[in-house]
């Protein structure tokens, strides 16, 4: 019976080893900073980044108070706030899995009052990047096309994770592999 213990831990391990990386649902973005490049055609580009401490929540709409309060890239002021865009749209959602981070912020808006450019714009999109799961550091990027230009967009800062407890299999299997081990060292005081 003593050698079936070893071969059952191996088991275990590389069963657990080959299971896929968990998605774990993000509840907030504490957004840092980022990126905006804007490709205006004829008009020019609006270009740069900026530090600016927001959180956006996911799951829901922000419109007032706004997800980014005013801050200025090249001489534009842009506010960032979620819209339903007439129900259309969905509220932001992320997740992670592993060192990958994806998020839905396609009800994403900027108001921008510049010389080159004034209005509402739906700027948002499918973002993908990086993300620290020890330290809930994230970097997002996305690409909005409109109809005569482009924008590239990124955010930085930490995400907040849903805790996920692990799946029941795995703490039946846990329990599976304690009653050979009971049995082993049952033999061995005999």
């Amino acid at each position: 019976m003593r050698p079936l213990v070893p071969v059952l831990a191996l088991v275990g391990m590389l069963l657990i080893g080959s299971m896929p990386a968990r998605a774990d649902t993000v509840t907030q973005l504490n957004i840092t900073g980022g990126t905006l490049n804007f490709n205006l055609g004829a008009l020019g580009t609006v270009s740069g980044s900026f530090s600016q401490n927001a959180t956006l929540t996911m799951g829901s709409f922000q419109s007032a108070p706004p997800v980014l309060p005013s801050f200025v890239v090249d001489n534009h002021a842009f506010t960032l706030y979620t819209d339903s865009g007439g129900g259309l749209l969905s509220a932001p959602s992320a997740q992670t899995s592993g060192t990958t981070i994806t998020a839905d912020l396609g009800s994403l808006f900027a108001l921008i009052t510049g010389p080159q450019v004034s209005g509402a714009l739906n700027i948002g999109g499918q973002a993908s990047g990086t993300y620290d799961p020890f330290t809930g550091a994230f970097s997002l990027s996305w690409t909005h096309v409109f109809d005569l230009s482009s924008a590239d967009f990124s955010l930085d800062g930490t995400a907040d994770v849903a805790p996920v407890p692990l799946p029941a299999a795995a703490g039946l299997f846990a329990v599976g592999l304690l009653g050979p081990l009971g049995l082993a060292r049952r033999e061995v005081k005999s």
